[in-house]
């Protein structure tokens, strides 16, 4: 295979679930019903009456799926208790090939550049959702309490072979990031990908469903979700219903670290749920430059990642024949060993360090999290602060700062829709005193120290070079 131009994504971690919408078939289609507030069973009635099918309920976005005919959805959005009616979409996970002779950064080396080892307790007592295509216990994976089986929600969950298992190879690759940072956390998969990379947004709203429901229930202890895809978007964040879902998991104090997006410095945006001002959108650096990751997506004046971590030629655990290993041999690292690089293991890195500091402090609200992260991260060199946000996560300086007392404020995101293709984020943005990196926040003081006249946004950072792996 012939070497791809270095700015272009790894087999692996260039697979961000980069939304690209697919028109559904004629006649029958799926639908997600959001309701309004004491609507009571009239939605549900209104579909069977339509002729309808109710078919999963979604908590999380007050509503439901359902299938019926195209005329009958579009009548749908006049009956009583319906507050919006959004087509289901077809997603596919989407990667491309690496340079082979980029150095690799093996996960020892990962985990020191970021301060993971200077931070007691490894996680321990938290659990990591990772929202991805399922996980195959290898190598370390396979330790006992190492990797919780949550649901399969992909188009597998019926096939024995299938349930559970990472067949695409991402998914695998992102638990072995996560479990390096944080080895004394669990993750817990919850698989909405099939072996082929695809899936649906009505599977995307059910695992963050599936999170918020159980997050505390049968000995989990959930307080971060990974969410390593994305879609392009047009206009706000309020009106995207993925976005109202990330924002209700991170009201029930589940913290939310999406990949910013692999669209590079001309990309216009962050991709979704990333613009989403609420949750932690997260950045690639190449440590093969000390520089963001040119493959790593610019953000706005508005809305920018609000830190970047280590997410070039990341080598984790390889998932044998999945569709990745076997499309992209020359990303392999010995027998054990893949090649990875995109913001999907920018977001896995940030999701460890998450749950390494909720470790040492229970008490961390998802605000917090984000506020610590930003406050402790340093700068890289000549950095844009669209492309950067506060910086690179420096985790044991974010450990030692004070608990923070944070107040995020912004106008909460409805999902009602339209959710269209690419565009900017809107100036939805609430004023606040404090602009702290892309995120601005009420009130926020660390112990004795005031950050309020403090632009984050504005610092500039040096780089970190780690050995090959």
């Amino acid at each position: 295979m012939p070497h791809a131009p270095r700015h272009v994504l790894s087999a692996l971690a260039g697979a961000l679930l980069a939304l690209a919408a697919v028109a559904p078939a004629a006649g029958a289609t799926t639908v997600v019903v959001m309701e309004s507030p004491h609507a009571g069973r009239a939605p549900e009635a209104a579909v069977r009456a339509l002729g309808g099918r109710v078919e999963r309920r979604l908590a999380v976005v007050d509503g439901f799926s359902a299938q019926l005919d195209r005329r009958a959805a579009a009548r749908l959005r006049h009956e009583r208790g319906v507050r919006a009616v959004v087509a289901d979409r077809r997603y596919g996970l989407s990667s491309t090939a690496t340079d082979p002779a980029t150095s690799s950064v093996v996960l020892d080396d990962l985990r020191h550049a970021i301060g993971a080892d200077l931070v007691g307790g490894g996680g321990a007592g938290v659990d990591v959702a990772l929202v991805d295509s399922g996980v195959t216990p290898v190598g370390p994976l396979a330790d006992p309490g190492r990797i919780v089986a949550g649901p399969d929600l992909s188009s597998e969950a019926t096939d024995a072979d299938l349930h559970g298992l990472d067949g695409f190879g991402h998914g695998t690759h992102l638990a072995g990031i996560i479990s390096a940072v944080a080895p004394e956390a669990r993750v817990v998969s919850v698989k909405i990908a099939a072996h082929d990379g695809s899936t649906t947004l009505v599977r995307v709203l059910a695992g963050l469903d599936w999170v918020v429901r159980n997050a505390h229930r049968d000995g989990l202890n959930i307080r971060v979700v990974n969410l390593a895809f994305g879609a392009p978007v047009d206009g706000s964040y309020q009106s995207d219903p993925l976005a109202f879902a990330v924002e209700q998991a991170w009201r029930h104090g589940v913290a939310v670290v999406a990949a910013a997006g692999n669209g590079g410095a001309r990309s216009g945006g962050l991709d979704s749920p990333a613009y989403d001002p609420y949750v932690i959108a997260a950045g690639a650096e190449d440590s093969t430059t000390g520089a963001v990751a040119d493959f790593s997506s610019a953000g706005t004046a508005e809305r920018t990642p609000d830190v970047v971590a280590p997410g070039v030629s990341i080598v984790s655990l390889r998932t044998p024949d999945s569709f990745l290993d076997l499309a992209y041999p020359s990303a392999r690292v010995g027998d054990t060993g893949f090649r990875g690089s995109g913001t999907s293991q920018a977001a896995a890195v940030v999701s460890g360090a998450v749950a390494l500091l909720v470790a040492q402090r229970p008490a961390l609200t998802p605000d917090h999290a984000k506020a610590l992260l930003a406050v402790g991260a340093h700068p890289l060199a000549g950095a844009p602060p669209i492309l950067e946000g506060a910086g690179a996560i420096d985790v044991a300086a974010s450990d030692a700062l004070p608990a923070p007392s944070v107040v995020q404020r912004y106008a909460p995101a409805h999902g009602a829709g339209p959710f269209r293709g690419r565009g900017a984020l809107g100036p939805q943005l609430q004023p606040n005193s404090v602009r702290f990196s892309s995120v601005r926040f009420s009130s926020v003081r660390f112990s004795s120290v005031r950050f309020s006249s403090v632009r984050f946004s504005s610092v500039r950072f040096s780089g970190v070079q780690w050995p090959g792996g």
